[in-house]
């Protein structure tokens, strides 16, 4: 028996993009009026998180968290011909939480809005985009099911 001979997940693709907080809004707005990125691909679960969850989680990046910061997309024509479906294939949840925060629609740390804060946000404190170019729906489909799994 080798470790070698494990079945491997589906690769995760070659482009990465660091996106601040405050750029989350105009950049997914980009992503679906110039890619036309779809949020709710069929197989990705509806909002599912409760305010409290939402919460959380904008609160644990913001005191500085790394994990769970990479949304995953697949577009098979990423930076190449832009052809195909670009779907979001997971971090609804996440990204939602976030973009709730950016705009002012999640209360932080007891009852604080983003725009009652005097300061700007740290460029390190935002999320990470994966975009893979996987070219058939199945590969989408099990790189979803290899993320959910574990």
């Amino acid at each position: 028996m080798l470790f070698r001979d494990i079945p491997q997940f589906v690769h995760d693709g070659g482009y990465t993009c660091d996106i601040p907080f405050e750029s989350l809004p105009d950049e997914v707005k980009r992503f679906i009026t110039k890619y036309g990125l779809q949020m709710q691909p069929d197989f990705q679960r509806a909002h599912v998180w409760s305010n409290k969850q939402s919460i959380k989680f904008v609160e644990f990046l913001l005191r500085g968290g790394s994990s769970s910061r990479i949304i995953y997309f697949n577009h098979p024509g990423w930076m190449s011909c832009y052809e195909g479906d670009f779907v979001l294939v997971d971090g609804l949840q996440r990204l939602t939480a976030c973009m709730q925060f950016v705009n002012n629609d999640l209360p932080i740390f007891g009852g604080h809005y983003r725009n009652e804060y005097t300061d700007h946000l740290s460029m390190l404190c935002g999320l990470k985009f994966n975009i893979n170019t996987l070219q058939t729906r199945a590969e989408v489909l099990q790189w979803y099911l290899d993320l959910n799994e574990g």
